[in-house]
């Protein structure tokens, strides 16, 4: 979020100031007063409002694999049931890059389809250990909205945030929520 309540406007004039203050010598009284009218001017953006309502979830933006499964989810209920049971009960697995193997043969599978990072057997050990517990938790999650009678296309969203919210290293193996570069940001 750009505007945090929690320091309010005082917080940044007083760093304002002491940084004025040490190059150009001014009064710190100064800049406060000229914050404190600014800072009545302040205002969130209807835009701004929705990032923040998004980041207190601590939901990505969902990916257009995602959307597109929604979106024909919401148009047929017997496909939005099928498709959550399936996301809720699908095993994590590394998705490999299989080219060289295709190619010549001769290469091990150590490499991820997604980003080309090569993996050694303890990253491997790691995924799977990740991978049994984000497993039965998205299982759980499933059953637990079921339970409640939660509508079908309301589970496989959140079962797409919860798929959105694992780890990079989960999600770069498994292909599934990898985003790259906006990974790298979050």
């Amino acid at each position: 979020m750009i505007v945090q309540s929690a320091y309010g406007t005082l917080a940044y004039s007083s760093i304002a100031a002491s940084s004025i203050q040490r190059i150009e010598g001014r009064a710190v009284t100064a800049m406060t007063a000229d914050s404190a009218k600014n800072a009545e001017k302040v205002s969130i953006s209807n835009a701004g409002k929705a990032l923040a309502a998004n980041e207190g979830t601590g939901t990505l933006p969902y990916l257009p694999y995602q959307e597109r499964m929604l979106a024909n989810a919401s148009a047929n209920p017997a496909y939005a049931e099928e498709m959550a049971y399936g996301k809720a009960y699908a095993t994590s697995l590394i998705c490999y890059d299989i080219s060289g193997i295709l190619h010549d043969g001769s290469l091990p599978l150590n490499k991820l389809a997604g980003t080309g990072r090569i993996i050694d057997d303890a990253f491997k050990e790691k995924f799977f250990r990740e991978a049994a517990v984000v497993d039965a938790q998205r299982r759980a999650l499933y059953e637990s909205e079921k339970a409640k009678g939660t509508d079908p296309v309301e589970i496989l969203r959140k079962l797409f945030d919860f798929e959105n919210a694992q780890s990079r290293d989960y999600q770069e193996c498994t292909g599934l929520g990898w985003r790259g570069e906006i990974a790298a940001k979050v």
